[in-house]
Parts: C-alpha cells; sequence; structure tokens
C-alpha cells in the first residue's frame, strides 16, 4: 500500500476514534462514505496534478477536505473542524519524526548543516513541480522560502485557504525539537500561506557559539 494510502487509513481510524471519545452525536453517520467522497475530490481535481510527485499529496488534501466538510456539515463548528483535524492529521507519525529530528540534530557534529541539507533535499525530492522554493545561505544562515506551494493552491480552488494550515501545523513535529541553547540553532517561520501569508520561509541561523 502506498505511503499516502496508509496515510489516509490511518487518518480516518484516529478521527473516528476521536469522535467516539468525545462523544460526538452521530459520529458514525457523519463520517460515512468518506473514502468515496475523497476519490471524487481526487478525480475532480486530478487536472491540478502536473507529475507523479504531487499526486501523492492531491490525496492527502482530499483527505482533510473530505473530513472538514463532513464534520461541518454535521453542525461541528468551524473552526472546532478545523482544530480536530489539525491535531489528528500532525499526530500521525509525530514519534517517529520528533525522534528523528532529534537524533539527526544531536549526533551530527554540524547540526546546522545537518537539518538544513536534510530539509532542502527532503523539499527537492519529496514535493512536485507544483511547490517553489528560493533559498539562500551562508555559512551561518540557511533560508528555504516557499513561494509556490500545492496545498495553499489547492484550498484557495476549492474555497477553503483555512485549511491550508492543517499542513503548516505538521511541520511543528520537526520545528520542535530544535534547541537553541542545545544544538546552537535558532528557527523562525514568521508566517506561512496557511496562515495568510503570501510565501513562507524557513529561516535557520547558527548560534554564536564564541559568546
Amino acid at each position: 500500500m502506498a505511503w499516502e494510502n496508509r496515510y489516509q487509513k490511518e487518518m480516518l481510524r484516529r478521527l473516528r476514534n476521536r469522535l467516539a471519545r468525545l462523544e460526538v452525536p452521530d459520529a458514525q453517520g457523519m463520517l460515512g462514505g468518506l473514502e468515496d467522497e475523497i476519490e471524487r475530490i481526487i478525480a475532480a481535481n486530478l487536472g491540478m496534478v502536473v507529475d507523479d510527485r504531487t499526486l501523492p499529496h492531491l490525496r492527502l488534501t482530499a483527505m482533510v477536505l473530505a473530513c472538514y466538510s463532513a464534520l461541518h456539515s454535521g453542525s461541528m463548528d468551524s473552526q472546532l473542524a478545523i482544530e480536530l483535524i489539525e491535531d489528528v492529521f500532525a499526530g500521525i507519525g509525530r514519534t517517529m519524526l520528533r525522534l528523528y529530528t532529534w537524533a539527526l540534530l544531536t549526533f551530527s557534529r554540524d547540526p546546522f548543516t545537518a537539518i538544513t541539507r536534510a530539509g532542502s533535499q527532503r523539499a527537492l525530492s519529496q514535493y512536485g513541480r507544483e511547490w517553489e522554493f528560493r533559498i539562500e545561505e551562508t555559512d551561518r544562515y540557511f533560508s528555504m522560502t516557499a513561494t509556490k506551494c500545492f496545498y495553499a493552491d489547492f484550498f484557495q480552488a476549492t474555497g477553503l485557504p483555512q485549511l491550508t494550515r492543517v499542513f503548516c501545523r505538521w511541520d511543528q513535529n520537526w520545528i520542535e525539537p530544535i534547541d537553541p541553547a542545545r544544538h546552537r540553532i535558532s528557527f523562525d517561520r514568521p508566517t506561512t500561506m496557511g496562515f495568510g501569508g503570501k510565501e513562507c520561509p524557513f529561516i535557520f541561523k547558527r548560534i554564536n557559539t564564541s559568546l
């Protein structure tokens, strides 16, 4: 099973369990037919996909859209629905990703080079041509700015740009393990397209160790 299909399966399982724990009325009916709705959304938006690397991300956006529509149409408050989807979506793989980031930073001779290289390689290898990045770097500064994002474009086209923030929240899984005092790196992401920004800057700086 492809990774995006596994992610979808786990997302829907966790969402159903969360609604059950929250004792949301008619939770099963609210989420009935989600798999079919996801496939419908994918089919309706295939024209947005320009290469094979973008295709798995279409499933993720379709999944988020379908889940939100189901919760909101089931009378759940819009903000509460987004926060619930954010939390469930970002929780998948959280422990493994945080551990990977911690290990990368902790056991590298140069944590700054290790994390910036890993981030840029991931961006260039896992995202298709529906993303564009501007990279600026020196020996003490690294900035990778997303100037085009498929997630933002998809949700803008479907009339729910606020859902882009679900994917921004996922990034916290690798951001939070960065410890400036220990790793001598400062990180800043002042805005994202999901929160109304025109770009998504990821800024790393070496902390001066001579002070």
